[in-house]
């Protein structure tokens, strides 16, 4: 579910895509580069991230970048306002910096593209689509949804009930709560030159999508 609303993903690539030519030396170490990407993408922050270039300016706009899309990939279900959004996202990101760790080791020290190997427990999207199917304030929010909207709510006034908003909370936040995780995996990640917003060379990530779904449970 929440594969959709990782426009921080997004971001992160906003960052790899200011590409630096070769031969300029490398800022940092390839492990901690990565380990500073995958924290980013699940947790909103990392003590790793001058390692990869990325600033505490770049932080906010994860963060703000995933709350934005956090709301539109919800606005199918109930539209919610900014308030709501950061309070869940908040509860989703200390959900995964409580229970995904990651650990990440340099596997092939390669100049050009290095090998990180990188260990963690992914989201299992099966358990969780399950447990969301069950739960009871889940179908009751859809259940108020629907009879809000027979009665011709428009969705600012949907955003604007405060009684469905705190449903909403309610039921995403026992959906925060229930996610479960896979026993640990690991992944070789393939590094690539990127120059941060420092303006120095760092390792990132080669292909951003298929990092992301290793660790969301997508592959």
């Amino acid at each position: 579910m929440f594969k959709r609303f990782l426009v921080c993903a997004l971001a992160l690539t906003m960052i790899i895509c200011m590409v630096g030519c070769g031969g300029q030396k490398m800022d940092a170490n390839a492990d901690k580069a990565v380990l500073a990407y995958a924290e980013m993408i699940v947790q909103g922050e990392s003590s790793n991230m001058a390692a990869a270039g990325i600033s505490d300016a770049d932080k906010d706009e994860i963060r703000k970048q995933f709350a934005d899309s956090f709301v539109a990939g919800l606005s199918n279900i109930v539209p919610l306002t900014d308030e709501s959004a950061k309070t869940l996202v908040e509860k989703f990101y200390a959900r995964f910096k409580k229970d995904m760790k990651f650990s990440a080791t340099l596997k092939k020290d390669d100049p050009e593209q290095p090998v990180v190997e990188l260990k963690t427990t992914p989201m299992d999207n099966d358990a969780g689509a399950k447990a969301l199917a069950a739960n009871n304030d889940f179908i009751a929010l859809l259940g108020m949804v629907g009879k809000l909207q027979s009665e011709g709510a428009t969705p600012d006034q949907l955003k604007n009930n405060a009684e469905l908003q705190k449903l909403a909370i309610t039921a995403f936040t026992a959906y925060i709560d229930g996610i479960t995780f896979k026993s640990e995996q690991t992944f070789d990640v393939t590094c690539a030159k990127v120059k941060g917003s420092d303006g120095k060379m760092h390792w990132a990530p080669a292909d951003m999508n298929v990092f992301t779904n290793f660790i969301m449970g997508q592959q």
